[in-house]
């Protein structure tokens, strides 16, 4: 129900008669990548689950283990694409306020999403982000004049629903009382 709802919306606005072919084949090809990206993401989110409720290890000693080889690759990159540009103005050169902004951000919600994960579940987490996605098209709304159409409305809709169904309580299933038999 999920996807269905966050296909509609991406592509309610390739039915706008405005859009040019390439807006619409980019808007074709971005829903395939969001398609993609949520199949190699949630194989990756159970993987990381598994990982963390898997061993003893402590939550923040496996945030670091994990973290390790990224920053490793990230150095070999910054090296091999900028070196010029860090032997001239240093590692940091160019960071402005923003930077640091987004780099905190990022950084405190991966650990947000480690703690969410080790805590609840991957699909908890998946659904949080969903619905985040839908406050951000109100907030979008109202602060950006977005005007949505009735298709991202349907879409919408089936992602505050499909979240709702996730949250609610399972249900035991009643069991027939089986009464005895006389031969």
């Amino acid at each position: 129900m999920l996807t269905i709802g966050v296909s509609i919306v991406q592509i309610s606005g390739s039915r706008d008669s405005s859009a040019s072919d390439t807006e619409k084949n980019n808007r074709f090809v971005g829903l395939v990548a969001v398609l993609c990206a949520a199949c190699t993401s949630g194989f990756s989110g159970v993987y990381f689950e598994k990982i963390l409720k898997g061993s003893q290890t402590s939550l923040w000693l496996r945030n670091v283990q994990m973290g390790l080889p990224s920053v490793g690759i990230a150095l070999i990159t910054v090296f091999a694409k900028d070196s010029a540009a860090v032997g001239q103005q240093g590692f940091l050169g160019g960071y402005t306020p923003v930077v640091w902004t987004v780099v905190t951000v990022q950084a405190v919600g991966g650990l947000i999403v480690a703690v969410v994960v080790k805590y609840a579940d991957n699909v908890l987490k998946v659904f949080a982000t969903s619905f985040s996605i839908v406050i951000s098209c109100v907030l979008s709304a109202i602060f950006f004049d977005f005007h949505a159409t009735f298709a991202f409305v349907v879409g919408a809709a089936f992602v505050v629903v499909s979240t709702g169904l996730y949250s609610q309580p399972e249900r035991k299933k009643r069991r027939t009382p089986v009464l005895p038999t006389t031969k």
